[in-house]
């Protein structure tokens, strides 16, 4: 009770320390900004006669940054995105993790019967050891995967699983004949292309996680073609 007493005291003692530093702050900034304004209307005629014998030399360079100063906060703007987005994607391209998505239309878009046609990824770990625990993949809801699950009544395209240093495992996303879309109408599900985006995550020394962006054609053999961009 003792030390529950002390710990509470020194935990309130922090919180008032931190208000009122706050405090003080605020009224530092307040003081400044009082000074700042004081100091500007009791020399607010110098401060004008000044402006005005500078007035012919500011002319030019305000001018100049009325023309590009949009400019330059566009280019700015864009420098921060890339700098923010495009340069950590590019980075992950460049030095891609462990847990990879393989998608191979060769090996992976095969015919199991007549013209019906099995559609499989692969899922590896890179890694030369260590093994990658709790792996799922999944995809992003769309109309056309919400059909496809319905279908197949499942959650997960892999449930979790372990992969081993060096190893992969298949994972099915569906079957379609080759001529869908003469069946199906071209605004039905299955006649209509769409982009999907899967996702697959695991745990090894620490979260991994791959996506791939795949486009789903109707009109083409084999329709799943994989999207680099």
């Amino acid at each position: 009770m003792l030390q529950l007493a002390f710990a509470d005291g020194v935990g309130s003692r922090t919180a008032r320390l931190a208000t009122h530093h706050r405090v003080i702050a605020v009224r530092t900034i307040g003081s400044i900004l009082s000074i700042l304004l004081g100091l500007l209307w009791a020399f607010q005629a110098k401060i004008h006669d000044i402006y005005v014998d500078l007035h012919p030399w500011l002319a030019k360079p305000v001018n100049l940054f009325s023309e590009f100063g949009p400019w330059l906060l566009i280019a700015g703007g864009v420098l921060s995105v890339t700098l923010l987005h495009v340069r950590p994607a590019l980075h992950r391209w460049r030095r891609p993790g462990p847990l990879d998505i393989i998608y191979e239309p060769q090996k992976h878009a095969c015919v199991r019967r007549r013209n019906l046609r099995d559609y499989h990824i692969e899922v590896r770990n890179r890694a030369r050891d260590g093994t990658i625990a709790d792996v799922i993949v999944t995809w992003d809801e769309t109309p056309f995967t919400r059909f496809i699950d319905s279908k197949l009544s499942r959650d997960w395209l892999l449930s979790p699983t372990s992969i081993e240093a060096s190893s992969a495992v298949s994972v099915f996303l569906f079957s379609l004949e080759d001529d869908v879309q003469i069946k199906e109408s071209r605004n039905g599900v299955l006649g209509r292309a769409c982009v999907i985006t899967l996702r697959a995550s695991g745990n090894g020394r620490r979260k991994h996680e791959a996506v791939a962006r795949f486009k789903y054609e109707p009109g083409k053999t084999p329709k799943l073609r994989r999207l680099w961009l």
